[in-house]
């Protein structure tokens, strides 16, 4: 079943990047806009933004759920142009916003000009998004927010205030250039998840990673999540991280192959994916597990359109899952028992 726009704005919800109180350093490459004490607050109001941001989707969601296409249900990257075009639009008029407005008068507003408006869509839905930011707390001045068949082209001058917090203008504009110079194939969607990690000075310690990736989970879950990381980071297992499409993927490989990892994503929610495939050399151990542990390896994994008894997408390429939730902790024992079993044999 299709997740809709309320229920994205929940997950995203989920996984931005918790608030910090560290003084990081800032890379210099946001020098330009304000200073690095100004920058960690602008990003801090900017993240306080989104989340009334998605509030206000999670209120009024549903009358702007149009949509082009629907994503597979076991898929796990999300992507806003086809699934949800409405946010999508929101995003591409914030960042122009960001991008190509002016800070002016001591950063009290950004002076914006034509530029910000999308051209692929009409000006019936850029008026649109403009009201729904308007419903945010942004201030625009320089255009009637009622007349959806004004000719855009002739607007000269749109002023973008925020008066609950002027910084958050500051924050939109080092998230843009965060997104725009450090986004990468395994490190997208970093504006609307406002990962300020990435315009620090420094490297980001993994396991901060692992512990922000899993902020919002019950405190048993994060325990034993982590529980597992610290395991396998001293038995010499590599940590890889990988955010694509809103879905957050951080495995754990031996010898370039992957082991385990964990998984935050729209569709899947939060779960561990196991992708041993020595079973075979242990049965003995396995005979010895839980029940929902022995169903979770007798299934396997592998592509179900290919396995003649399936026959169907059943979602077995992503590995063998287990649910982030109290039964998993309970298990534990088990759970390591069996990837120690599994790094004998590979």
């Amino acid at each position: 079943m299709r997740k809709t726009l309320v229920e994205l704005a929940e997950y995203l919800k989920l996984i931005i990047v918790p608030e910090t109180d560290e003084a990081y350093a800032v890379n210099p490459i946001v020098s330009n806009i304000s200073n690095e004490e100004n920058i960690r607050h602008g990003i801090s109001a900017f993240r306080i933004f989104l989340l009334r941001f998605y509030d206000e989707i999670i209120t009024k969601g549903n009358e702007y759920d149009a949509y082009k296409k629907v994503a597979h249900e076991y898929e796990n990257r999300t992507t806003l142009s086809g699934y949800y075009p409405f946010l999508n639009n929101l995003k591409i008029l914030l960042m122009k916003i960001g991008f190509y407005g002016k800070l002016e008068n001591n950063h009290q507003y950004l002076r914006c000009d034509n530029k910000i408006f999308n051209e692929k869509i009409t000006t019936a839905k850029n008026i649109e998004c403009l009201q729904f930011l308007s419903e945010c707390g942004i201030c625009i001045e320089g255009i009637d927010l009622q007349d959806k068949k004004q000719n855009l082209a002739n607007i000269k001058t749109v002023n973008i205030s925020y008066p609950d917090d002027s910084a958050m203008l500051v924050g939109l504009k080092a998230m843009i250039v965060a997104e725009k110079e450090f986004g990468t194939l395994t490190n997208q969607d970093v504006f609307l998840r406002c990962d300020y990690r990435i315009l620090k000075n420094a490297d980001v310690d993994i396991t901060l990673i692992v512990k922000d990736t899993i902020h919002s989970l019950p405190i048993d879950i994060q325990a034993f999540v982590l529980q597992l990381h610290h395991q396998y980071l001293d038995k010499g297992l590599k940590v890889i991280v990988e955010i694509k499409g809103y879905w957050v993927y951080i495995k754990y490989m031996y010898k370039r192959k992957d082991l385990w990892g964990i998984n935050a994503s729209l569709n899947n929610g939060f779960h561990i994916n196991v992708k041993a495939k020595n079973m075979q050399k242990y049965i003995d151990t396995i005979e010895t597990f839980p029940p929902f542990l022995k169903e979770v390896i007798n299934k396997g994994y592998g592509c179900g359109r290919k396995n003649k008894e399936i026959g169907h997408c059943d979602g077995g390429c992503r590995g063998m899952i287990i649910p982030l939730d109290n039964t998993a902790v309970s298990m534990y024992d088990d759970i390591e028992r069996w990837f120690d079993k599994e790094l004998e044999y590979m």
